[in-house]
């Protein structure tokens, strides 16, 4: 099992946006995420992810939004299919510099956006269901 943060904010101009990242191999837009690590609950995990892949920390939810399925190449170059429970974030804080700064990009996008650029059908459902919750959520 993975997790991965949903990293959010409210922007005056766009209002709700969410920050991406690029994938390593593919250069894909991707929400921050990683194995969940061994004696951390899930959602630590995720903010932990977005901190070291995207530079961000902030409040995570304990309660994940939803679950998505990515094709995960092992380093002996087997492919795995892996679950991804998605957790909302809210971003307090945007560092400059972060662990993995120069191996991937990240942009925030407007919601919409957001769910138009990222290619995995189930992330995106994922996205969408983000979008409708957000008044509970935020």
């Amino acid at each position: 099992m993975q997790s991965a943060a949903i990293p959010y904010r409210n922007s005056r101009l766009n209002g709700v946006e969410v920050l991406l990242v690029t994938s390593r191999k593919r250069s894909r837009w991707v929400l921050p995420k990683g194995k969940v690590k061994q004696g951390m609950p899930a959602h630590r995990s995720a903010a932990r992810e977005a901190f070291e892949e995207a530079g961000v920390t902030g409040t995570i939810s304990a309660l994940f939004i939803g679950t998505y399925h990515h094709l995960k190449t092992q380093d002996d170059g087997q492919a795995k299919m892996v679950a991804v429970q998605a957790f909302p974030m809210l971003v307090r804080q945007e560092n400059k510099s972060w662990p993995e700064m120069h191996q991937r990009q990240r942009c925030w996008m407007s919601i919409n956006t957001a769910i138009g650029a990222v290619r995995n059908s189930e992330l995106r459902a994922v996205l969408m269901k983000f979008a409708q919750e957000l008044p509970n959520v935020a």
